[in-house]
């Protein structure tokens, strides 16, 4: 008896395709071609393990489905007398796609068309939503034109998978241009699609363009839900228009949409970073009374607010209710904090926070330890700050590039240039490249420590590896080149001066 196994069936369509001089990646949809092509088979003399539930069928309850059981299942079907319908195909798909095998559905629609499976709106939809998954949107738009020419018929939810995964890849054009194309079909946009359009407009600053969206949602009677009231005020918040956030929040309770945390979470925010921290401060009370419970996000964007604003005791009783909520504090919480207590000069304060955190054990990550970094060598704790840079090595924690650059600065800043540009060549050789910021702040630094020999040639190291001088560097070197002779020869006659400006 001919029997498919499990593995060589698959070597077998991606032996085909070499065969055929075709070079294409595993995954891509080989229906796309005219030219159909079967499937060798080979002879197995044992069967293959299959899922015994759902009549063969590999079960949704399965929580890991990897491509030899489906495919081993798909086969099953395959020679099932009579065959399933493509509806069941469909489902066997779905319950596959459900587990986020996107790959293994891809290579399943490949047999689908070997096999002479037919293919519906249904089982396209989700190869299109497996292969944006997948992060091959222009293979996905491709199945798109098969189907047309195949007479199919796509539907919204064709269109506005395809309009997602073209704004998960940023082109955000060709998206707009899909949603008018779809108009021109006659399929209607659902909700989920001008939410979609909204949110990206949003988030690349085309406010005036989402809220047209937004306008035309409604004259086509498509209700906005509470995901697009979202979005819409998270565009005017990221451009600190207020006064248009809060109008869209009021549309929204007028038209029985119930604002939630997120919606409370996204006008916080806005008026935090615009520095109105009474109306923030309003809108936390506002949700207590309407019996809605803050979260974490809540919270660590208004303590970030107050901090912002110097109101360092107001921040820390807002941590102080959180935690007395019930609300567990996280990384984020304390990274906000620590950088208040820091940067207002209260360390005893923050090393005892940094110390209730590890007592409820969670170890501090290189962001906060970079804050501590700083704000010890703010407060001129010189010793301190090498110590926790120490303990980083120690506890495992992997330094940034940022951490360098705030050790650097700190030593060049307490005079201890040759310390500084020791540990500025080891941050090389630890495997951390210098950027830009690396550069300009050893050579500020120098220029400071009046050591212009130093800093020339570190300018030219800067320049040959196409970084360039920042305005704080060129000025420094400007107000220098009246009264420092290296200097003012330096910029007479140096190319890379030029190549600076």
């Amino acid at each position: 008896m001919m029997m498919f196994t499990r593995k060589s069936a698959f070597r077998g369509f991606q032996q085909q395709q070499m065969e055929m001089g075709i070079l294409l990646p595993p995954d891509f949809p080989s229906f796309l071609f005219s030219n159909h092509h079967h499937l060798t088979t080979s002879t197995c003399t044992k069967k293959p393990s299959l899922p015994q539930n759902n009549g063969g069928f590999v079960s949704n309850n399965s929580n890991d489905i990897g491509i030899d059981d489906a495919m081993a299942s798909f086969y099953r079907m395959i020679h099932m007398n009579p065959r399933p319908s493509f509806v069941e195909f469909g489902k066997f798909l779905g319950s596959i796609a459900k587990k986020k095998q996107y790959s293994t559905v891809v290579c399943l629609c490949n047999q689908m068309d070997l096999f002479g499976v037919a293919h519906n709106d249904y089982t396209l939809n989700i190869l299109i939503n497996s292969l944006c998954r997948l992060s091959h949107i222009h293979f996905a738009v491709s199945v798109l034109s098969k189907m047309f020419k195949l007479g199919i018929q796509p539907d919204s939810v064709t269109f506005t998978t395809l309009i997602n995964g073209l704004c998960n890849e940023g082109r955000i054009k060709e998206a707009v241009e899909l949603f008018n194309e779809m108009a021109g079909r006659d399929v209607m946009p659902n909700t989920v699609t001008f939410t979609i359009l909204v949110d990206v407009l949003c988030k690349k600053g085309m406010v005036s363009e989402a809220r047209c969206v937004f306008e035309t949602m409604i004259e086509k009677g498509v209700e906005p839900n509470i995901y697009t009231y979202n979005a819409l005020m998270n565009g005017y918040c990221l451009r600190l228009e207020m006064n248009e956030a809060s109008k869209v929040f009021e549309i929204m309770v007028g038209k029985g949409c119930a604002p939630g945390v997120r919606s409370y979470s996204i006008l916080i925010n806005g008026y935090c970073k615009s520095r109105r921290m009474d109306e923030a401060k309003a809108l936390l009370t506002q949700m207590s009374e309407k019996e809605l419970i803050p979260n974490t996000v809540t919270y660590n964007t208004l303590m970030q607010g107050l901090c912002h604003a110097s109101s360092l005791l107001e921040a820390l009783e807002l941590f102080k209710k959180m935690c007395s909520s019930g609300m567990l504090p996280n990384l984020r919480t304390y990274s906000i904090l620590l950088d208040g207590l820091c940067k207002h000069g209260h360390l005893e304060e923050a090393l005892k926070l940094l110390k209730s955190m590890q007592e409820r054990k969670l170890e501090p990550d290189i962001v906060l330890y970079n804050i501590l970094i700083q704000g010890m060598f703010i407060a001129g704790k010189l010793e301190v700050a090498k110590e926790l840079f120490s303990m980083l090595f120690a506890n495992g924690i992997q330094p940034s590039v940022r951490t360098y650059n705030i050790m650097i600065k700190g030593l060049l800043k307490e005079g201890l240039s040759d310390e500084a540009y020791k540990l500025f060549r080891k941050m090389e050789d630890d495997g951390f490249l210098p950027d830009s910021c690396s550069y300009n702040i050893i050579i500020q630094g120098f220029l400071q420590n009046q050591d212009p020999s130093t800093a020339i040639r570190l300018i030219d190291e800067m320049v040959g590896r196409r970084f360039s001088a920042d305005s704080s560097t060129f000025k420094m070197l400007l107000d220098l080149e009246s009264h420092d002779e290296i200097i003012s020869r330096y910029m007479r006659e140096s190319s890379q001066i030029r190549k600076m400006k």
